[in-house]
């Protein structure tokens, strides 16, 4: 349409444009300090023009075609990807340094300075072997060396209880997240089905998406309207435990009682439940299958990042420094008693282990430090047993490592991957800052170009609005003046 009527509807238009553009304007601006906010645009285009003959084209004015959101989808996925690493060496780290504390080393209360004194006192009673004192100075310090394994194995255990309820925590807030991105799913389709494209639920959706890669590392694809079409946790080839039919619930390993596991079902510590076997360590993510109540089958899943990533790994290695240290405290008893207690006599070992397995120092030598032998004889002025016991410390055994070197080599392992995990987690740290700052520079707020695009939306919907007024004067000249 042409003539005034079809001015009068160009205006109309660009009116309603405009002020679409304005106020989304003002959404943007409104949002501008929201995390995980995406800034919006109108995307115009010309209106529909008509065709007059022996004229052309006639413009028609402009309409708004959509609202779009304004992000880069491989900058969301690498900024979801450095999250993932940063978070599980953050929490491995986290771990390690406490264990790193149980260590205390190097301390005047560490086990190798005690090591030290324990070869003094020794050293010392092989020069006097008659004094009594010397005597109750070795089983002293032995039982302070003692004491110190016993707490440092019981502090441990606690870490790595610790470490699980963490798995268990982590495993229990994925699942919710992945349940609120399946109700999300159904939110999204239920606007873009109509042809709307639901940019708020987007943004939503994407910052689920982050703290799901927080969690575990997973591989994501999206449907033609914006909905996770298929999420795999641990990486492509791991299972999948979203898609659009259905939802599948993590479970953590949080029990290990022969002759089998128990499971925190969903990664609730509540719900305790047995499965058949005992070949997986605690802490690992399983998906399990409970269509028989009776019999719950399991699969592992193997993460490599996110922060349940991190425990396990971290879980992991404590394990390992559990069991060198074990291994460190039985090289101690063994080769102590074979000096002390050469002839393996009954009950005659300087040092034993309680029934949980802890090592102490011989009940009768605590009850009675006198009774401790110094000699290979009878002559109380034989000192000779006690200067090979105070060798024993110096000596190396078959890894070429004195009683030190191997408990040095212990911390020095957990001080390495510590100090590993530090060091990748401060540069993943890094790469995630400059990805965050390049992912705002795309999709966040700038609040100066906001304020113009404001001052230009109101001069265009003036501008239109004018238009109208002219129109509507030169309808009243036409109707009211000509006598039409």
């Amino acid at each position: 349409m042409t003539g005034l009527f079809g001015t009068l509807g160009t205006a109309t238009r660009g009116m309603n444009v405009n002020q679409t553009a304005l106020q989304t304007s003002g959404h943007n601006i409104a949002n501008t300090n929201r995390d995980g906010y995406s800034r919006q645009r109108v995307h115009m285009q010309a209106e529909t023009p008509y065709y007059m003959a022996g004229v052309g084209a006639i413009g028609m004015g402009v309409k708004a075609t959509s609202v779009d959101r304004i992000v880069d989808p491989f900058i969301r996925g690498q900024v979801n990807e450095a999250y993932s690493k940063f978070r599980f060496y953050e929490q491995k780290s986290d771990a390690l340094g406490q264990l790193e504390r149980i260590m205390n080393e190097p301390s005047k209360t560490g086990l190798i300075n005690q090591l030290s004194v324990m070869y003094d006192s020794w050293s010392k009673l092989g020069s006097n072997p008659e004094l009594a004192t010397s005597k109750t100075l070795v089983v002293k310090n032995s039982e302070t060396f003692t004491d110190t394994i016993r707490q440092m194995r019981t502090q441990m255990k606690q870490l790595k209880g610790e470490v699980i309820a963490n798995v268990e925590k982590g495993a229990l807030d994925f699942n919710q997240k992945i349940e609120q991105l399946a109700t999300l799913n159904d939110q999204i389709f239920a606007i873009a089905s109509n042809g709307t494209v639901p940019n708020d639920l987007l943004d939503t959706r994407d910052t689920l998406l982050k703290d799901i890669s927080g969690l575990a590392n997973n591989t994501v694809k999206f449907d033609k309207f914006g909905r996770v079409s298929s999420l795999k946790i641990g990486g492509e080839q791991g299972p999948e435990v979203l898609n659009l039919n259905e939802v599948k619930k993590i479970s953590v390993v949080s029990g290990d009682e022969d002759p089998s596991n128990t499971i925190s079902l969903g990664g609730d510590a509540q719900q305790k439940k047995t499965i058949a076997g005992n070949a997986l360590p605690l802490g690992t993510i399983v998906i399990a299958d409970t269509t028989d109540p009776d019999n719950i089958t399991v699969s592992e899943v193997a993460l490599t990042e996110g922060e349940i990533g991190g425990f396990k790994e971290a879980g992991k290695e404590i394990d390992e420094r559990m069991g060198e240290l074990d291994t460190f405290v039985q090289s101690v008893a063994d080769r102590l008693n074979a000096v002390y207690n050469r002839d393996k006599v009954p009950g005659e070992d300087f040092f034993t282990f309680d029934k949980d397995g802890n090592l102490e120092v011989n009940e009768q030598l605590r009850k009675n430090p006198s009774g401790l032998r110094t000699g290979y004889g009878t002559d109380e002025g034989d000192g000779s047993l006690a200067k090979d016991m105070a060798k024993v410390f110096s000596e190396k055994d078959g890894d070429k490592m004195t009683f030190a070197d191997r408990y040095n080599n212990i911390v020095t392992k957990n001080g390495i991957s510590k100090q590993q995990a530090d060091n990748t987690a401060e540069s993943q740290l890094t790469l995630l800052n400059q990805l965050e700052y390049k992912n705002e520079s795309v999709s966040g707020v700038n609040i100066n170009e906001e304020v113009s695009d404001v001052i230009r939306f109101s001069q265009a919907f003036q501008a239109n609005a004018r238009i109208i007024q002219t129109v509507s004067e030169m309808l009243d000249t036409l109707i009211n003046r000509t006598g039409v």
